[in-house]
């Protein structure tokens, strides 16, 4: 059965942040429910503003949700996860973990997904670096034991079966949901687990994360094409 792990400041203090970052956000909004379009607007979410050097959207967009049943979901996995994987690996390398997976996540869902659309949509929540996390820990089970009690074949199931639900329920419109970020965020997580543990062909895997991750990070300099891209580009 799978349980959290234990979440304290002293071993977790990065997970033990992001959950009450949040919470707190998800608390405002629902007290305040205007607040989430403006904080989104103005500060927060990812919108064209990152090619006007607002850098910092991709991943403060990770932050926000779309109500409290999606945080507590996206919540609940991160706890999971990451508790297990900077108790292992410790905290500077969990966050810079978290901030990566945030960014190689978010922005192919942005790009992507608005490519040829006028309009933004809004683009929020933790799930793209929930499914980072646990593409590391399915690789790195193979190689430590302990993490099958965080990612049994039933929480595999579970995840990759929500994976196609999603974009089922996103095809028919009955929900939308940003499934660009879950499959990039799973990506990801999955190529940097093959370099952590994948030692006989590390050079490989290290070498194409990379290319990949500076592809995709790229993206936030320059993005030809791209419809709101083009329009800032003309406002120079």
């Amino acid at each position: 059965m799978t349980t959290v792990p234990r979440l304290d400041f002293q071993r977790t203090p990065v997970t033990l942040i992001l959950l009450a970052v949040a919470v707190a956000l998800e608390v405002l909004f629902t007290l305040e429910p205007d607040a989430r379009l403006d904080y989104y607007n103005r500060w927060l979410g990812i919108l064209p503003h990152i090619w006007l050097g607002q850098v910092w959207r991709p991943l403060t967009s990770c932050l926000m949700h779309g109500d409290l049943i999606h945080m507590a979901f996206n919540c609940f996995w991160l706890a999971l996860f990451g508790g297990v994987l900077e108790a292992r690996f410790g905290s500077y390398r969990m966050l810079g973990l978290v901030v990566l997976l945030g960014y190689v996540s978010i922005l192919p869902e942005y790009v992507v997904g608005s490519y040829r659309r006028g309009e933004p949509t809004m683009i929020v929540g933790l799930s793209g670096i929930v499914y980072g996390l646990f593409g590391l820990i399915f690789i790195g089970r193979r190689y430590v034991r302990e993490w099958w009690e965080v990612c049994d074949q039933q929480t595999v199931n579970l995840l990759i079966g929500w994976f196609f639900l999603c974009i089922v329920l996103t095809a028919y419109k009955i929900m939308l949901v940003a499934n660009i970020a879950h499959g990039a965020g799973f990506g990801f997580g999955v190529l940097y687990g093959l370099v952590v543990f994948d030692k006989p062909r590390r050079g490989r895997w290290l070498a194409l994360s990379v290319v990949l991750t500076l592809l995709v990070l790229s993206t936030m300099v320059a993005c030809p094409g791209h419809v709101q891209y083009e329009a800032v580009r003309r406002s120079w």
